[in-house]
């Protein structure tokens, strides 16, 4: 190793000093060059099924272009038969050491390669913890699929995924990204999926802590603390925790909640103060939320996120009704949330589909689509959306 790092420019390019140390103490296949009992080359390899990869050739500085390095690489050839592979590959960078060895030991050199890296998204312990909280890695592509909400996106892109995705830019800007942010809004207006679009975003691991299941009083306060300990190892994690308001409502109109806030409001900042996570709450009810958990300092950010706008409602119009006007749809439907959009197309088909059956015409026309429509009740109603737009003006905090 210290020759490795004598030589500087030794490694291959997918590879580092710890590859080399696990392979020689595998005793992967290696050859060495001796000058008067020092140690002046070095060549290791890593036999996977047919194929062996070289992970360093190392020449001393002063040994250079003697043709040690076409010599190391006739020996590690050998080598590498022995461990059963038939090919050996070398990926190196211009200019690195032993490059005119390859030529000369009739490497067949290949242009127009680009080598891609990046680091694993956590190390085995990190995902052992995730694993043990139920957790994935969402889908890529949640994002693009939350159709209807791009006003909201906008909002979220803009403050959350953006900071959180350039980091440095940030810090050096002096931009806090945020680490704590609270969703609230009418049942079926995309929170939880929103959460899982943010971390399918940026790449980051996916826990749900269910209120249900860390019990109650004394006992959740206890569960949840174990499991946001647990979690604060895991760094690149979305921590989401939905229907806020069943473990954190107001201690004065709850006092069974009062173990479990007070946990909160000394577990949060905790979370925080290491970056590269996220804790996502979500609520359909902000103003049950216990006050001091609203006061700046825990949630960085309290966004509202309420039914699709007209426009939002255009382009999921266009999306399940596809037979009528997206406008006129957009009309028809205020308060629709995407899952009432899914069920008037279901309707509509239904219709057709009961057409079909009886001899007539098979395709999902206007007017099924607009009896669809008329037979399904928004979600978001209007005293709903007043409640909402009430709320949004109270406690957002953007």
């Amino acid at each position: 190793m210290r020759l490795i790092d004598l030589a500087g420019t030794s490694m291959a390019a997918a590879y580092s000093r710890s590859d080399v140390v696990e392979a020689l103490n595998e005793q992967q296949p290696a050859a060495v060059a001796l000058a008067s009992g020092q140690l002046v080359g070095v060549a290791v390899a890593r036999v996977a099924g047919r194929d062996a990869h070289l992970l360093a050739l190392a020449l001393h500085p002063q040994w250079r272009n003697r043709g040690i390095g076409s010599a190391l690489l006739r020996e590690l050839d050998q080598e590498v038969i022995h461990h059963g592979a038939h090919r050996v590959l070398a990926l190196v960078e211009p200019g690195q050491v032993g490059e005119v060895a390859f030529s000369h030991q009739g490497f067949e050199r290949v242009d127009g390669l680009h080598l891609f890296v990046r680091a694993a998204s956590m190390v085995p312990e990190e995902l052992a913890i995730v694993e043990r909280y139920g957790g994935h890695f969402p889908a890529s592509g949640l994002w693009e699929d939350m159709k209807g909400f791009s006003s909201t996106k906008v909002l979220l892109n803009r403050r959350i995924v953006a900071p959180l995705s350039h980091s440095e830019l940030a810090e050096r800007i002096g931009l806090r990204a945020p680490a704590a942010v609270m969703l609230f809004g009418p049942p079926g207006t995309g929170k939880t999926s929103f959460a899982r679009a943010i971390a399918s975003r940026l790449s980051w691991a996916f826990v749900e802590l269910h209120p249900s299941l860390l019990g109650h009083g004394t006992e959740a306060a206890a569960s949840l603390r174990g499991a946001l300990t647990d979690l604060g190892h895991v760094d690149r994690l979305v921590c989401f925790i939905d229907e806020a308001d069943e473990i954190a409502s107001a201690r004065d109109a709850r006092p069974e909640s009062q173990p479990i806030v007070n946990e909160l409001l000394k577990a949060i900042p905790i979370f925080k103060s290491r970056p590269g996570r996220l804790m996502v709450m979500a609520t359909n009810s902000i103003a049950a939320i216990d006050q001091a958990l609203l006061r700046p300092g825990r949630f960085d950010l309290i966004v509202p996120v309420g039914a699709p706008d007209r426009e939002g409602r255009k382009e999921l119009a266009g999306e399940f009704l596809g037979s009528c006007d997206p406008a006129d749809m957009a009309e028809r439907t205020e308060g629709f949330t995407p899952a009432d959009f899914a069920l008037a197309e279901q309707r509509a088909a239904q219709l057709a589909f009961e057409r079909a059956l009886g001899g007539g015409d098979a395709t999902v026309t206007s007017t099924d689509c607009l009896d669809a429509v008329a037979r399904t009740k928004p979600s978001v109603n209007k005293e709903a959306a007043a409640a909402f737009d009430d709320e949004a003006a109270t406690f957002a905090r953007l």
